[in-house]
């Protein structure tokens, strides 16, 4: 409940460190031979933190969820064109930090019975129509 980030005004919710998710993405990008080229914290209605590193002439997105430690490895094209991948490397430094969400998962039909999402979520999804797990979790809705 409140993945999406859209909430009623009784539930306060505390934004992530994302300078925490920067300190760890340098340390990821020298381990993996890479260059940290951007860093973009939430703002709406984007509600995730990007860092990327291109590593040879591939960038990989580190995508952190704003407001739980939910993270992700993607190709990130924009907000809309999102695929997420498993970066077996970059999953095994990010674990002790946060919950990282696997590509399968992430990439999977999204099926609201099998959510428990909030009545303004559910709103929002029907609006949205998103078509995977990670279109939910890591969204642009407003």
């Amino acid at each position: 409940m409140n993945i999406t980030g859209l909430t009623t005004n009784n539930i306060e919710l505390h934004q992530m460190d994302g300078y925490l998710l920067q300190q760890v993405g340098y340390e990821i990008a020298r381990k993996i031979n890479g260059t940290v080229i951007g860093y973009f914290p939430p703002s709406y209605p984007l509600n995730y933190f990007r860092l990327d590193i291109k590593i040879g002439e591939n960038i990989m997105s580190i995508l952190l969820h704003e407001y739980f430690p939910y993270i992700a490895s993607a190709s990130y094209e924009d907000e809309l064109h999102i695929h997420f991948f498993d970066h077996e490397d970059v999953m095994t430094e990010l674990k002790p930090y946060y919950t990282v969400l696997d590509a399968a998962f992430l990439n999977a039909p999204f099926t609201p019975n099998s959510h428990d999402l909030s009545e303004s979520e559910l709103k929002n999804e029907k609006h949205w129509r998103p078509n995977t797990n990670g279109e939910v979790i890591f969204n642009c809705w407003d």
